[in-house]
C-alpha cells in the first residue's frame, strides 16, 4: 500500500515565524516559572519531535495531574502560537485560497465578467455572511485578543524598514504580550450566556468587521455608486431553536448593542467631514437643502457663519446623537432623531449633490462616499438579526392558541392538507388569534414574547433589522405557513389580499429526507393562492440548505450531493413559475459541515443557483478566523463578493459530460447506505462513540450557551451536528468528511477512472478536493489510541472498518487525481497540515492519557481542567471545532 503520509516539505516563512514564537514561549515560561518548569516542557517537547511514541507516552503516564495541566497549557499554547506564525506569515490564507484564478476584489471580478454583464448583475447583488452563535469557538475573548495583539506585533517585527531601537521595542513588547497570554486562563469556568456571545462578536465586528467593509465601499463606491451589494447579518440573540436562554430580551439587547456600535461609527465619520469641510460662503455657494440644514442648528457657533456645510453637519451629527439617545430608551431634549437610516442617507446625499454641483465631483472625497454606501448597507441596524425556531414548536402554538381561543379545531390531531386550509384562512383576515385576557403555557408566552420584541425592533430600526424567520426542520407547507399565522399575532403580518409580511419566511433544509422532499414542498408553496409579499419579495423566495444535519444523516458525499441537486432543481423549478429562488447556506466550519474556503464554495455552486443573491453562516471561530483582522476580513468579504459576481455571470449549463448525473446519483446512494451501515445500523457503533472519542467531556466543555444535544439522551440522532464533528476532529478521525466515498464507490462498482470522469462536475471537484485535506488531518495511528480506550473489545472491530475505509478513501482520491501522496499538489496546505501535526500530536497523546485515567474513576477537577485544555489546544492546532 502506497505511503499515505502528508508531504512533509516545510516551507520557509511560516515555519520560521512558528518556531520563533515558540522559542519565545520558552524564554517566556523559564523567565516566569523558572528552570524547573522550563525543563519540563522542553523535555516533553524534546520527546515529541523524536517521533518515539513509546517514549512520549512514558513520559505523560509518569506525570502527576498538576504536571499534566502545566503541559496541557504549554502545548495549548504552542498550538496557538502555530496559527499565529502562519497568520502572519500569510501562508494560511494563501493555502486556502487554492489554485483558482479569483480575483481579489469586486471591481477585478466585474472587469472580469465584462461591463454588460456586471452592469446586469451588481446592482441587484445581495451577498451575506451571517454571523451565528453556535458554539465552536473555544477560546476566550481575552485569549482572542491576546492573540491579535501578539499577531501585530509579529508583523511589525517583519518590517525589514524598522531601525534598532524601535526593532528593541516591538520584541520587548512581544514578549510582554506571551507572558500575559501565558499567564491568561485558557479555559472557561462557566457557561457563556447569549449576552456573552454578543458582546465577543460585535468585539470583533467593531474591531475588524466594519473598518473592512468601509474599506471596500471605499474601493467600490465610486464605480458602484447606488450599489450596496455587501451586507452583514446576525443570529445573534434570535436563533432560539433549542435554546431555552434565547428571548425577546436578547433580540432586543442585540440590536440596542449593534446600534450603539453603528451609530457611534457614523457620527465618527460625520465628524470628520466636519473639520474636512470648513469651506465659505463667500467663495463657493451651497444648495437650498444644505442652507435648510444649516439653518435648522439650534447654536450655530459665530465663529462659521459663513460655513454652512459645517453648520449642516453639525445638525447631521446632533440628529444622530438624538437618535442614539432615542434608541437608547433615554431622552433626547429639543434635537429631532432620525425616524429611519433612510433619513439619515438622504441628508448626506444632500450634501453630496451640493459639493457635486458648486465645488465638483473630485471634492466629494471618498469619505463621504463610504459614509453614504454604509448607511445605505448597515442602516441603524448593523447586522440584519435572524430569527430561528423548530418546526414542532410552532405547531405546538398554533394548536394551544385555537384551543385557548375556544375555536373547534384539533389542529395537532388534524391532517397536512387541513392544517394547510386552516392556516390559509388565517391568513385571509386581520383577526388575531390570541387574546391579551388569556394565559398561555410558558414555551407559548415566551415564543410570543420574543415576536412581540421582533415587533418593537421593526418599529425603532425599520423591517430591514429583521432578515428572514428561519424555520427549522422545515418538512411540510404547513411548516412554511405556521410562521407567518405567528407573527401575525405581533403585528408583524397583515392578512387579506394585501397580505404581507414585515420579515422574509425561509424554510431549513435539513436532512436527507428534506432536500429529497423540496421539489414538491416549492411547488406546493408557489401554488398557494396567497399575496407573494406574505413571503418576501414578489419575485424572490428564500430557501435554506443546511449542510450538518444532512452530514449526520447521510455522510458527506450524499451530503453535497443532494444539497447541490436540491439547489439546482429548485432553481429551475422556481423559475418555470417566474420566481428565482434566493439560497443560504448553512455552512460550518469543518469539512464536515461544508467548511472549506467560502469563495471557492461559491465557484462550486450549480449553475444557476447563484443569481446575485447568496448569504451564508459563518460560526464560532471561523468569525475570528475569516474575520479576525482588517486585513483579513477585507479578503474574506471582497473575495465572497467577487466570487458571487463571477459565479452569476457564468453560464447555467452544467458542462459535465453525457451520464455524469446518473453516474453521482449511483455514487450518492452508495455513500449514503454504507454511512448509515456504519452509523445507525451498527448496534455498538453508540457506544463505540461515546467510548472512542471525547464526546462526554465535550459536552461538559463551556464553550457556548446552546446544548449540546436536543435531548438527554445518548443517540446519534439527537446530537447536534457541531459536537459530532468536534468530537471526531478531536480524535483524528475526521469520520463526517470522508466515511462512506470509498465504500459508496465500491458498493457502486465505479473505478477511480469512472469518478475521474465526474470530476468535471465543479461540485463534485471540490468534493474531493475538500475530503482530501481532512483524509490529511486525520491519522489513524492516533485514532487507534482513543479507540483502544473503549472498554468492549469487540466494538473496537468498528475501528478496524473505519481504518480500513480511510485507506480505501485515501487511494482512491490519490487515483482519481494522480497524485502520490496526500496534497502534493497543493504544497501550502500540505505545510499547514504538516506544521499543525508537530503540535498537535502530542496533545493527542496527553488528551488519551488524560481520558484514561478520568474513564478509570479519577475524579480529579485538575485532571477535567487538563482535559479542557487539550481540547482547546487540538481545535485551536486543527483549527477545526464544528
Amino acid at each position: 500500500m502506497m505511503d499515505m503520509k502528508v508531504a512533509p516539505e516545510i516551507l520557509p516563512g511560516a515555519g520560521a515565524a512558528v518556531h520563533y514564537l515558540e522559542s519565545l514561549l520558552e524564554d517566556v515560561i523559564r523567565y516566569l516559572d523558572g528552570d524547573d518548569a522550563a525543563a519540563l516542557v522542553k523535555r516533553a517537547q524534546g520527546v515529541a519531535q523524536a517521533d518515539d511514541e513509546e517514549a512520549l507516552e512514558a513520559l505523560f503516564h509518569g506525570l502527576r495531574t498538576d504536571q499534566a495541566v502545566y503541559l496541557a497549557r504549554a502545548f495549548t499554547c504552542a498550538c496557538m502560537l502555530l496559527n499565529l506564525g502562519e497568520d502572519v506569515a500569510g501562508r494560511r490564507l494563501a493555502a486556502e485560497a487554492g489554485p483558482g484564478d479569483l480575483p481579489a476584489t469586486l471591481a477585478q471580478a466585474a472587469e472580469r465578467v465584462g461591463a454588460k454583464a456586471a452592469a446586469r448583475i451588481v446592482p441587484r447583488m445581495a451577498v451575506s455572511p451571517v454571523l451565528t452563535a453556535h458554539p465552536t469557538e473555544v477560546r476566550r475573548r481575552a485569549v482572542v485578543e491576546r492573540e491579535a495583539e501578539i499577531a501585530e506585533l509579529m508583523a511589525r517585527r517583519a518590517d525589514p524598514d524598522l531601525t534598532p531601537g524601535e526593532a528593541k521595542r516591538v520584541n520587548e513588547n512581544l514578549f510582554r504580550a506571551m507572558c500575559l497570554l501565558w499567564k491568561a486562563r485558557m479555559h472557561r469556568p462557566e457557561r457563556i450566556t447569549p449576552a456573552d456571545e454578543i458582546r465577543n462578536t460585535l468585539a470583533i465586528v467593531r474591531r475588524s468587521i466594519l473598518p473592512a467593509l468601509s474599506e471596500i465601499y471605499d474601493g467600490w463606491s465610486e464605480q458602484f455608486e447606488t450599489a450596496t451589494p455587501l451586507t452583514l447579518g446576525s443570529w445573534l440573540g434570535g436563533d432560539r431553536d433549542g435554546h431555552p436562554g434565547v428571548s425577546g430580551e436578547t433580540l432586543k439587547l442585540a440590536l440596542r448593542s449593534q446600534a450603539r456600535l453603528i451609530l457611534n461609527h457614523y457620527s465618527d465619520e460625520v465628524r470628520a467631514l466636519w473639520f474636512d469641510m470648513a469651506v465659505t460662503e463667500e467663495l463657493s455657494p451651497v444648495s437650498p437643502g444644505v442652507m435648510a440644514l444649516a439653518d435648522a442648528t439650534p447654536t450655530p457657533s459665530a465663529h462659521r457663519q459663513d460655513e454652512p456645510y459645517r453648520d449642516a453637519l453639525q445638525e447631521i451629527w446632533d440628529r444622530l446623537a438624538a437618535t442614539a439617545d432615542k434608541l437608547a430608551g433615554g431622552a433626547w431634549g429639543g434635537t429631532t432623531p432620525y425616524a429611519s437610516a433612510a433619513a439619515f442617507v438622504a441628508d448626506l446625499e444632500t450634501v453630496r449633490q451640493s459639493i457635486r454641483q458648486h465645488l465638483g465631483e473630485r471634492v466629494i472625497g471618498a469619505r463621504l462616499r463610504t459614509l453614504i454606501a454604509v448607511a445605505k448597507a448597515c442602516g441603524f441596524h448593523l447586522l440584519s438579526l435572524d430569527l430561528r425556531q423548530n418546526a414542532d414548536v410552532h405547531e405546538r402554538m398554533i394548536h394551544e392558541l385555537y384551543v385557548r381561543a375556544g375555536v373547534a379545531i384539533d389542529y395537532l390531531g388534524s391532517d397536512e392538507a387541513e392544517r394547510v386550509r386552516v392556516l390559509s384562512k388565517e391568513l385571509s383576515h386581520d383577526r388575531p388569534l390570541r387574546s391579551p385576557f388569556l394565559d398561555y403555557s410558558e414555551e407559548t408566552t415566551r415564543e410570543l414574547g420574543a415576536l412581540d420584541a421582533a415587533a418593537e425592533v421593526v418599529r425603532l430600526y425599520g423591517e430591514k433589522a429583521l432578515g428572514a424567520y428561519i424555520i427549522s426542520k422545515t418538512a411540510s407547507l404547513s411548516d412554511v405557513l405556521e410562521p407567518l399565522v405567528l407573527l401575525k399575532q405581533a403585528g408583524l403580518v397583515r392578512g387579506g389580499d394585501n397580505g404581507r409580511s414585515a420579515v422574509r419566511i425561509t424554510p431549513l433544509l435539513e436532512t436527507i429526507g428534506d432536500l429529497e422532499h423540496g421539489p414538491e414542498l416549492l411547488r406546493q408553496w408557489l401554488a398557494l393562492p396567497l399575496p407573494p409579499a406574505l413571503f418576501g419579495e414578489a419575485t424572490w423566495r428564500e430557501v435554506m440548505l443546511g449542510y450538518s444535519d444532512s452530514n449526520k444523516d447521510g455522510g458527506y458525499v450524499a451530503s453535497r450531493h443532494n444539497v447541490a441537486k436540491a439547489a439546482a432543481t429548485l432553481a429551475a423549478q422556481a423559475r418555470g413559475q417566474g420566481v428565482d429562488l434566493w439560497y443560504f447556506h448553512g455552512r460550518g466550519g469543518s469539512v464536515g459541515r461544508g467548511g472549506g474556503p467560502a469563495a471557492q464554495a461559491v465557484m462550486a455552486q450549480p449553475p444557476g443557483t447563484v443569481k446575485g443573491r447568496i448569504r451564508t453562516t459563518e460560526q464560532g471561530e471561523m468569525i475570528s478566523r475569516r474575520f479576525g483582522d482588517r486585513p483579513t476580513a477585507v479578503r474574506s468579504l471582497e473575495s465572497l463578493a467577487a466570487a458571487t459576481l463571477m459565479a452569476s455571470a457564468r453560464p447555467d449549463e452544467n458542462p459535465c459530460v453525457d451520464g455524469c448525473a446518473d453516474m453521482l446519483e449511483t455514487l450518492s446512494q452508495a455513500s449514503f447506505a454504507a454511512y448509515r451501515e456504519l452509523v445507525y445500523d451498527n448496534p455498538g457503533f453508540e457506544d463505540f462513540f461515546w467510548a472512542a472519542t471525547p464526546i462526554a467531556e465535550i459536552v461538559g466543555l463551556n464553550i457556548g450557551s446552546r446544548p449540546a444535544s436536543r435531548t438527554a439522551s445518548r443517540r446519534i440522532e439527537d446530537l447536534r451536528a457541531i459536537p459530532w464533528v468536534f468530537s471526531w476532529s478531536q480524535a483524528r478521525v475526521m469520520l463526517p468528511a470522508w466515511y462512506g466515498f470509498a465504500g459508496g464507490a465500491a458498493k457502486a462498482g465505479l473505478s477511480a477512472q469512472d469518478l475521474k470522469t465526474l470530476t468535471e462536475d465543479q461540485v463534485f471537484s471540490t468534493l474531493v478536493s475538500n475530503m482530501e485535506v481532512a483524509l490529511a488531518q486525520s491519522d489513524m495511528g492516533i485514532a487507534a489510541k482513543y479507540a483502544a480506550l473503549c472498554p468492549n473489545p469487540a466494538s473496537r472491530s468498528i475501528f478496524e472498518r473505519i481504518r480500513a475505509e480511510h485507506a480505501q478513501a485515501c487511494e482512491l482520491v490519490l487515483a482519481i487525481r494522480g497524485g502520490t501522496t496526500l496534497l502534493d499538489n497543493h504544497p501550502k496546505m500540505a505545510e499547514s497540515v504538516a506544521l499543525a501535526a508537530e503540535v498537535v500530536d502530542p496533545l493527542n497523546h496527553l488528551q488519551v492519557e488524560l481520558l484514561s485515567r478520568r474513564r478509570a474513576g479519577d475524579d480529579d477537577p485538575q485532571l477535567k481542567l487538563a482535559i479542557q485544555l487539550t481540547v482547546a489546544g487540538v481545535a485551536s492546532g486543527l483549527r477545526n471545532t464544528g
